[in-house]
């Protein structure tokens, strides 16, 4: 039977469905990723994370959770100490000084490749009494160095929680909630870790992995968040308005379960958000600013959904930003073109 990765999962503890009645589609590797098997890179230079969030220590996290992912895929990591360090003695120690270097100088200085261009967009904790969670979220941008092409793009979001033990009265409370006020402080590397992992499971498979260049058929099977009605592509009203609070939130996971979980964007019901501008980020890549939409994919800069195991790219305002309508509680995109994707058989 041919072997898909499914998508719309948690990662780390197995999968779990959103629930019936939810379509499914199927796409090659080959035809997700078309630019990384045509450009095949086998080294990646890893740019220090921008960081857009309030914790000062989350590059850092990153940084140094990211060759493992990477490495295991199969693709040789430039050593991010070393080009920390090729940086800082250059003066160069701001990610956004960094990024303005053009990829034609990085690919002269470090003859790699691709790039990774990373943002940090969420990495907030919460507290109650009996509780702790950190919620982080990464876009991932990945830069043939010759071309200066993108030629992959993800986004990963993950969380921790912990719980505390109430079974041993008052005391037992308060030193369980000291504990998982500590544990959450010292949990931020595992955490990175996990988002990291998440983030390049699907990315196919480099040079020095056994599966370089035979995974290109290998099925993937993502949860449908659109639905294809003639010459109109619509989502439902969640997608857009999310649960209508009337203050604005950030864009977290509801619903915590106790331990380490990473997920798809694209499983709307695990966020609590409020507004169809909560879903963009702004990706700082090649020195450009990109307005991107974190719950679309995008191929050659042009936001796409998959829908009926079709690629809908959709209409863009200059701005990147993507206008829809409303008609009978529906929200409709204008489609720009259809990419029709192989049928998968099984075998």
């Amino acid at each position: 039977m041919k072997k898909y990765i499914y998508f719309l999962t948690f990662v780390v503890v197995g999968i779990f469905f959103t629930g019936c009645g939810v379509t499914t589609s199927q796409i090659t590797k080959g035809e997700y990723y078309p630019k990384v098997y045509e450009k095949h890179p086998h080294s990646i230079l890893v740019l220090p994370a921008k960081n857009t969030t309030t914790s000062v220590d989350a590059t850092n996290h990153f940084i140094y959770t990211i060759t493992k992912p990477l490495a295991e895929r199969g693709y040789y990591v430039f050593p991010v100490h070393l080009v920390d360090r090729f940086f800082k003695s250059e003066n160069l120690a701001d990610a956004d000084v960094i990024r303005n270097i053009p990829v034609s100088k990085l690919k002269e200085i470090f003859n790699c490749d691709a790039i990774l261009y990373v943002d940090i967009n969420a990495w907030d904790t919460g507290y109650t009494v009996v509780t702790s969670n950190v919620d982080v979220g990464l876009s991932f941008s990945l830069i043939d160095a010759n071309s200066g092409e993108e030629i992959w793009q993800n986004n990963a979001y993950a969380y921790s929680y912990e719980g505390v033990d109430v079974s041993n009265g008052l005391a037992g409370l308060i030193v369980s909630a000291i504990a998982t006020a500590i544990n959450t402080a010292t949990d931020y590397t595992k955490l990175a870790y996990v988002a990291n992992l998440y983030g390049t499971v699907g990315l196919p498979s480099g040079k020095y992995h056994q599966k370089y260049q035979q995974d290109i058929n290998d099925g993937l099977a993502f949860s449908d968040v659109a639905v294809l009605e003639g010459d109109r592509v619509y989502v439902d009203e969640y997608f857009i308005y999310g649960n209508k609070k009337e203050e604005p939130v950030a864009l977290t996971v509801k619903g915590h379960q106790k331990g380490y979980f990473a997920f798809s964007v694209h499983n709307l019901n695990y966020f609590e958000h409020n507004g169809y501008k909560n879903y963009y980020v702004t990706q700082d890549i090649k020195g450009q600013k990109y307005l991107r939409n974190r719950f679309f994919k995008y191929e050659n800069n042009r936001p796409y959904l998959l829908a009926s195991s079709k690629k809908v790219f959709v209409s863009t305002e200059v701005d990147g930003a993507i206008p829809y309508s409303e008609d009978g509680g529906k929200y409709y995109f204008s489609i720009e073109k259809i990419v029709e994707l192989k049928k998968l058989e099984k075998k």
